[in-house]
């Protein structure tokens, strides 16, 4: 009852900071010189005093616009479109319709000039690219860039960090179209400081190969650029905090940047023990993520620079250290299938694992010719980890009493360097269309891996007279060295206007080596040495010709490749596999855009699917001694189609978005899990070709804003159904997954003082099993709220509660309540300190829950948190002088 009171008190909150307000309307229209209509014309209201921004819209393709739903009062009324001179006015909305005269746009003097006016224009509306002006909208001192973009219009941060952008991924992130860590483009959102950036753009970027041929190929990506302020892009600033809580829990962090005009130099250091590894404390829709369980110590370091030689000629080279130290214990209980029945089994577990990684990543990009481009980029990576675990595991006859128990200790040290070079090529070659592109890439992967562990196995627990008891201690030392590399290069001739062929080579092999030294002894006895020395290779070859038709919107693309792989498999320098494959695979493509910020595609391919090495090796894997598992050197490959099909749709006038997304995978020849049980529950697994695997699955997200309750909601529904079969003591289990879902949120448009989310998200999933007869039912709901409340400029209060109910039918029900708040205080010249209360998991509920269904089994585990703590921390903003920046044309007003 305690909680369904928060849900409905947030909502009520919610309902109050909604402006339900009479219909008032205004509406007009837009011409040119020429006295055409102007189509993607952004027209905004905004608060005369502050300029941040109350609506906005664009207009349509006959130059007409209608803002509706306006509260009375004075606003600045703005009309803008890039080439042409801004106009603004401030007008007064009374109870009444208001119908504005048309409105006439002239052409800049100089066109090739980004005119600056003096008030603030909200949203630029480019060919390619939506600009937002961050003044428009509320900033705190304290928000970094991740805060920031989710007041933007038509952008949203999921859980798990995913930037979504008018319905699509976002797939990089520049800073002042530089590369900022280029590994990692989420440390922009989460070390950045909201206040260094004066706009967002939102850039649809075309494919490479499309710049440098001027032939569109239908590939698109999206992409963030955060254009800096004037003042930071010359001189210094950044933050430093520190926080300390009840349990002793502590956060410390940094964040530096030092920018010229040619060079941008960053670091940021992170360390804590309350679950951080780098993302935000509070989560962007109230869902916790999969980090926050257990206990977590993290130490994050970096540096990242960046120098521009001329314009788009940089190169870039960054540096990450991370440090963690995880503690974690857990209990599950598991449902596991025989062909004879079911058994159950209870896990109990607690480890601790301490790894340290060195990250290097650089690239030189050219992309200063309009008809080249060229590309090097590189990353190494060390890793250093250390695991200590102790685990029971405990199986139950059908009667619930006891058969078998294992008590394991395993120590782990895995030391593994990684690390890889790409180069790539395009040049445009004379006529419209005729390029070559070339590419090479070479990366290795060293390992060493030291592992003890020590189990004590009892069986026949219930059975007296039969009971026996094993005492096994193995060390294995396992060294892995792997080396992949390989060349393309691809020649495009246009035929006749608009037609064009594409030939293709490429060649891709792949080296490892693996040394296993393993000694094992059972009750005080050593068994046979266990030493074996892996050779494995893979050559793969594949000419491919293609054809592409691109005219203005719409491209379609046809190929055909011819693929030969190889593998040889030695061990012990014994032959044990050589295999050549042989076959045509088939890819086709297509991309409409239909208008602007409307497209659809289409993919297909077939795919032919060897099995990895650790598939085929017949060397045995016992290091647990109740699941042994070993390859299989007679497997055949899968062939596999892949379908998808995808429609965007994002309205410039009302940033509503619909995104519609289906994708069906059939592999034939499937690769799958074969086991049976020995004598006291002892698994053997291994794999076998047999039958087909199918999934289809589909998500759809539908945002829309409600302008007479000044509010927005966004729809998700998802789905996906699968089958797959496993091969159980030599019976077939097939297994069908269904599984349904979606989520729906409220929030207010208007974010200058009151931001209030609310939402909920349903899941779910039955799976059937046939070799029993029997299935799962698994019902996972999620209800939050956010609500962020400026009190006065200078303090602030929010809180998020989120509510998780877990329902199985095969376990008991468990609910999840979570409840955060906090306050803030800015003060200091400048706002540059900022002084925060946080309170963390209130109601003392938090317990990591995971259930799952797979082909051979069902579970529920439960996982320790950090409970309830307090945390008071203060965040200084590092600004320097402001530095008056060297007049140019940019500086050009405007008296409208």
């Amino acid at each position: 009852m305690r909680t369904l009171k928060i849900i409905k008190f947030t909502f009520i909150l919610l309902i109050l900071s909604i402006q339900t307000i009479k219909a008032q309307n205004i509406s007009g229209y837009v011409i040119d010189e020429e006295k055409k209509p102007l189509e993607f014309v952004s027209v905004a209201l905004l608060q005369p005093k502050d300029s941040l921004l109350v609506k906005y819209t664009s207009t349509d393709i006959h130059g007409e616009f209608e803002i509706s739903d306006i509260k009375s009062g004075k606003y600045l009324f703005q009309v803008y479109l890039m080439t042409y001179e801004a106009q603004q006015k401030v007008i007064t909305i009374e109870n009444k319709h208001l119908k504005l005269d048309t409105i006439q746009l002239n052409r800049e003097v100089n066109n090739l000039d980004e005119i600056v006016i003096s008030a603030v224009i909200p949203i630029k509306i480019k060919q390619d690219t939506i600009s937002f002006n961050t003044k428009a909208f509320k900033v705190r001192q304290d928000d970094n860039v991740g805060e920031l973009i989710k007041k933007m219009p038509g952008i949203e941060i999921e859980a798990n960090g995913t930037v979504i952008a008018q319905g699509e991924e976002i797939t990089k992130i520049l800073v002042d179209g530089k590369e900022f860590f280029s590994n990692d483009p989420t440390i922009a959102l989460q070390n950045l400081s909201a206040d260094a950036i004066e706009s967002i753009e939102i850039i649809d970027e075309n494919s490479e190969d499309s710049r440098v041929s001027g032939v569109k190929d239908g590939e698109q990506s999206k992409i963030i650029n955060l254009v800096l302020k004037p003042g930071k892009k010359f001189g210094y600033f950044g933050k430093a905090g520190a926080g300390y809580g009840t349990n002793n829990r502590y956060a410390i962090n940094l964040d530096l940047n030092s920018f010229t005009k040619k060079t941008q130099f960053a670091v940021f250091g992170k360390l804590n023990n309350i679950n951080n590894t780098g993302a935000s404390i509070f989560d962007s829709d109230g869902a916790k993520s999969a980090t926050d369980n257990g206990f977590l110590t993290t130490g994050t370091a970096g540096a990242n620079f960046n120098y521009e030689f001329k314009p788009d000629y940089n190169f870039n080279i960054d540096y990450y250290y991370g440090y963690t130290d995880n503690k974690q214990a857990s209990r599950s209980n598991r449902t596991e299938f025989t062909n004879k029945g079911t058994f159950d089994s209870k896990l109990t577990n607690a480890s601790k694992e301490i790894s340290n990684n060195h990250n290097v990543n650089f690239s030189l990009r050219d992309r200063s010719k309009k008809d080249a481009y060229l590309l090097l980029r590189g990353k190494f990576k060390s890793n250093n980890r250390i695991t200590d675990a102790a685990n029971k595991t405990l199986y139950l006859n059908n009667d619930g009493s006891e058969d078998t128990s294992s008590d394991r200790i395993v120590n782990s040290k895995d030391n593994g360097n990684n690390g890889e070079l790409k180069f790539s090529y395009r040049k445009k070659l004379g006529k419209n269309g005729r390029n070559i592109r070339a590419n090479s890439d070479i990366s290795y992967n060293n390992s060493y891996n030291q592992d003890y562990q020590q189990s004590v196995n009892e069986y026949n627990l219930s059975k007296p007279e039969d009971y026996r008891k094993s005492n096994e201690i193995i060390t294995r030392d396992n060294k892995n060295n792997a080396i992949n590399y390989g060349w393309s290069v691809r020649y495009t001739e246009p035929i006749v206007k608009n037609h064009y062929l594409n030939f293709t080579s490429e060649i891709n092999n792949e080296i490892r080596e693996l040394d296993l030294v393993q000694i094992k002894i059972v009750n005080d006895e050593e068994k046979a040495g266990f030493d074996h020395l892996q050779d494995y290779k893979k050559d793969q070859y594949e000419n491919t010709i293609g054809y592409l038709f691109s005219k203005d919107k719409f491209q379609l693309s046809l190929s055909g490749t011819y693929d030969i792989k190889k593998q040889n498999l030695d061990i012990d320098n014994i032959a044990v596999l050589t295999k050549d494959y042989t076959n045509i695979l088939p890819k086709a493509s297509l991309s409409y855009e239909i208008k602007k910020g409307k497209k659809l595609r289409f993919f297909y391919n077939k795919n032919i699917i060897i099995a990895n090495v650790s598939q085929l090796s017949p060397i045995i894997n016992d290091f647990n001694p109740l699941r042994i598992s070993f390859g299989n050197p007679s497997l055949t490959p899968s062939e596999a189609h892949n379908i998808n099909a995808r429609y965007f749709s994002h309205n410039l006038k009302n940033a509503n978005s619909f995104f519609i997304y289906l994708k069906y995978n059939k592999t034939n020849n499937a690769i799958v899990s074969n086991r049976y049980f020995g004598e006291n529950r002892v698994r053997y697994s291994t794999y076998e070709n047999y039958g087909s695997r199918s999934d289809l699955s589909g998500n759809m997200n539908f945002s829309k804003k409600i302008s007479k309750l000044n509010m927005r909601y966004a729809v998700r529904i998802n789905g996906d159904i699968n089958d797959r079969t496993t091969i159980i003591s030599d019976e077939y289990n097939v297994t069908k997954a269904k599984a349904a879902g979606g989520g729906i949120s409220f929030s207010n448009i208007n974010k200058n003082v009151v931001d209030v989310t609310v939402g909920g998200k349903i899941k779910y999933t039955n799976t059937t099993y046939s070799l029993q007869d029997t299935e799962n039912n698994n019902l996972e709901q999620n209800y939050y709220t956010k609500f962020d409340y400026d009190i006065s400029k200078s303090i602030n209060f929010n809180s998020q509660f989120n509510y998780t109910l877990y329902s199985d039918s095969n376990f008991d029900s468990q609910a999840v309540p979570i409840w955060n708040a906090a306050v803030e205080y800015v003060f200091m010249k400048g706002k540059r300190g900022n002084l925060k209360l946080q309170v963390f998991d209130i109601l003392n509920k938090d317990v990591g829950v995971f259930i799952r269904s797979t082909p051979d089994y069902y579970e529920e585990t439960f996982r320790k948190n950090l409970g309830t703590y307090a945390m008071l921390s203060f965040n200084y903003s590092l600004k320097p002088t402001t530095k008056k920046p060297a007049k140019d044309e940019s500086d050009k007003h405007y008296r409208l």
